[in-house]
């Protein structure tokens, strides 16, 4: 009788794993076509890093490493900067637009004190190629556009414009080719919020009515100001250098946050570059600098002084001999943190 009643029941269970799988399918296909572009934002958490070129008065480098983490239940952000003037900050989030729910962009740059606020929205998307677009709210591919292409280990962002309106078809503006170095940076993050999901966080409907472009060069009537960016939190640095080591006024003191230690004890690893969270270039005679925007999260700091100017960190230049120093960042706090330049590497 037993024998009998598992045969009975070995049936029911593969039909319910048949119905949940069915009805999980299903949910899956509603929420793609609740969202227009859903799938994106499932592919863009991450730790990315690789070169980028530009026709910008930026210019080009050989490497941008961004932190791509949710910061809401809908909602994915990085916050970068190069040196003091130059700041790159892109979200990506559910906005409603022509009463339909969309993944919209928020790109924020800055550059020697001029700044300006992009909004894109999502009007293309083919999820079997992991090709997406996103283009001005106003004027579409007219003004601007930004296509993101996927791979499985990797990441090509397009950036296209027409020069203020001087030019079309559009001409190549940036493209940042990326390897993805970790996702488990986002790990905490997406739990937290369960992301993502398919909720609106601003509604788009009217908000760029009467203007001939969703881009603002001033922050007054940015309809989603970074200062309001949620789940981010700050660090202030206190800089150091030790008085027997010789610096000249050209020198820059370089400051890098990493997700995973560059030691293990004294041995430097260097695949784990990867894992650079966030970094920036200072004065020589900066003895204290906040960096805002970071993700909420354990980090470790390291801080250099490339003395010959090579653009690479060897023997003869400084660091300090801290390899283990870490800090946690916690949500709308702003944590204290120190560092002493005291090494010269051997």
């Amino acid at each position: 009788m037993k024998n009998k009643k598992n045969l009975l029941i070995y049936p029911l269970i593969a039909i319910a794993c048949t119905l949940f799988l069915f009805i999980n399918c299903k949910r899956d296909t509603e929420i793609k076509n609740e969202v227009f572009g859903y799938e994106f934002l499932k592919k863009i958490p991450g730790l990315w890093h690789g070169p980028v070129t530009s026709t910008t008065p930026a210019g080009s480098f050989s490497n941008w490493y961004v932190d791509f983490r949710p910061v809401s239940e809908a909602q994915i952000s990085q916050f970068s900067l190069l040196d003091t003037n130059t700041i790159n900050n892109i979200s990506f989030f559910i906005v409603k637009h022509q009463n339909k729910l969309k993944v919209a962009m928020r790109t924020e740059g800055c550059f020697k004190n001029q700044c300006c606020v992009t909004y894109e929205v999502m009007d293309s998307v083919v999820d079997a190629d992991n090709y997406y677009r996103f283009s001005d709210f106003v004027k579409g591919t007219k003004r601007a556009c930004t296509e993101f292409r996927f791979s499985p280990e990797g990441m090509v962002m397009k950036v296209f414009t027409n020069k203020f309106n001087t030019v079309y078809p559009l001409v190549p503006h940036s493209t940042f080719t990326a390897t993805l170095g970790s996702r488990d940076n986002a790990a905490e993050a997406t739990a937290h919020f369960n992301y993502p999901q398919p909720i609106m966080v601003k509604d788009f409907s009217n908000v760029f009515d009467g203007m001939t472009e969703s881009i603002f060069f001033d922050f007054e009537h940015d309809p989603y100001s970074s200062v309001t960016q949620p789940y981010v939190g700050s660090v202030t640095v206190n800089i150091t250098i030790n008085s027997s080591l010789v610096t000249s006024a050209n020198d820059e003191v370089f400051l890098m946050f990493t997700t995973q230690p560059l030691f293990n004890g004294y041995t430097y690893i260097s695949d784990n570059l990867k894992y650079i969270s966030k970094y920036v270039y200072l004065s020589r005679n900066t003895v204290q600098y906040k960096i805002r925007n970071i993700h909420p999260g354990k980090y470790y700091l390291f801080s250099l002084i490339d003395r010959n100017h090579d653009g690479q960190y060897l023997s003869g230049d400084y660091m300090s001999s801290n390899f283990t120093n870490s800090f946690t960042v916690t949500e709308n706090q702003n944590i204290t943190t120190n560092t002493t330049i005291d090494y010269i590497i051997p």
